[in-house]
């Protein structure tokens, strides 16, 4: 029987890949919805290729050009973030959240509380709601499976054993393009440069992140929220080859680490057929060519994004939301060249030390405090 599937962020890396794993197995999953914000040509190619009941643009002056190319064709066209609630409460097997950023937070939110399980790629969600939706996660029996390349190792590793034996968990990074530079070196950086990922081919927004490495501090609040662990019990190390994703370590000191080849298929496929594997085309890893394991710490004072967000696990959920909102003002600051480099880690840190703490205890809540935060952060003069 096939799994029915939506996909949010069609249009994007993770998205298109995870479309790709659903061409290659129709015979596995057949596509209920799908969403796009901006490429109105690749929605429509998509649209037509899988004919989904639902397609979604979230761009509103885009909704009129979609519904005239698709004009012929027996899909329902929806628009805007109420288009993208709408899609994600529909019940199906499995909803793939590849919507970037904050954004992802809604519409997360109303397919756990539609009863839906979750191939889970966006991050910002939970750094800003895990509170919230991990719990909701558990009223309403919804399994959450990860996609990021680390957390769905972990996953892995995880499969047949006991959290009760876990002594700690570590998540890999790469380093990004500048491990071999100094911040002095770093200030001043194009983002043509910051973009150019050394291992991964991954969008704008977490390109950035990988260069900052704040992207591997939001993971380290991401899995506390996943896993249900303490801050005590999670690590990060700098990788250059990423090969090794995860790695766990339990109280008896031995060891399950994740290896895969740097290609995104690896977790999507596993997150949208588990509990079963799919075979899939990628170059695989040849060992014998595989010269060594190399690891080191992440050095705070090169990469301040990181410690910033690793001092937030188990702090005030305000705390955690005004980062990843900053931040987010921050990269885009930063695309538009209207902010340096160097200056992205400043403008979060300020951010972070002007807010106010409130309860976070509902939906809207959420909403409302991402929305401040992004104000306080736009009013930063850098």
């Amino acid at each position: 029987m096939r799994k029915l599937v939506t996909v949010l962020g069609a249009t994007g890396i993770v998205g298109s890949k995870a479309l790709e794993i659903i061409r290659k197995h129709k015979e596995k999953f057949y596509v209920i919805g799908i969403s796009g914000h901006s490429n109105v040509s690749l929605l429509v190619r998509l649209a037509i290729e899988f004919s989904p009941k639902y397609v979604v643009v979230s761009n509103l002056h885009l909704s009129s050009e979609l519904e005239q190319k698709l004009n012929n064709f027996d899909i329902e066209i929806l628009c805007g973030k109420e288009g993208l609630a709408f899609l994600a409460s529909q019940k199906t097997d499995i909803l793939v959240a590849a919507i970037t950023g904050f954004a992802g937070f809604e519409p997360i939110f109303r397919a756990i509380n539609s009863g839906t399980d979750i191939a889970l790629a966006n991050k910002e969600a939970l750094v800003a709601g895990g509170h919230l939706l991990m719990p909701l996660a558990k009223q309403k029996g919804v399994n959450i499976i990860p996609v990021d390349s680390e957390h769905n190792a972990i996953f892995q590793c995880m499969m047949g054993q006991n959290w009760n034996d876990v002594d700690s968990i570590t998540l890999t990074a790469s380093g990004g393009p500048f491990l071999s530079m100094n911040s002095k070196e770093t200030q001043k950086i194009p983002p043509s440069e910051a973009l150019k990922h050394p291992t991964w081919s991954m969008g704008a927004k977490i390109s950035i992140d990988s260069a900052t490495m704040m992207n591997k501090g939001l993971e380290t609040i991401e899995a506390a929220w996943l896993f249900d662990i303490g801050k005590e019990k999670i690590s990060a190390l700098i990788h250059p080859q990423s090969i090794i994703h995860g790695i766990v370590k339990f109280k008896d000191k031995s060891i399950i680490s994740h290896m895969a080849p740097t290609d995104m298929k690896v977790p999507i496929s596993q997150a949208m057929a588990w509990p079963e594997r799919l075979k899939i085309e990628i170059k695989e890893i040849d060992l014998l060519e595989v010269e060594s394991f190399n690891f080191q710490d992440i050095d705070a004072s090169k990469f301040p994004c990181f410690k910033l967000a690793y001092q937030l696990i188990e702090e005030d959920p305000c705390y955690s939301v005004a980062l990843n909102a900053a931040n987010e003002i921050a990269v885009h600051l930063y695309l538009d060249h209207k902010l340096e480099f160097g200056n992205i880690y400043t403008l979060v840190a300020r951010t972070i030390d002007m807010i106010e703490t409130t309860n976070l205890d509902d939906y809207q809540s959420i909403i409302d405090y991402d929305k401040y935060a992004r104000n306080i952060a736009i009013s930063m003069r850098l």
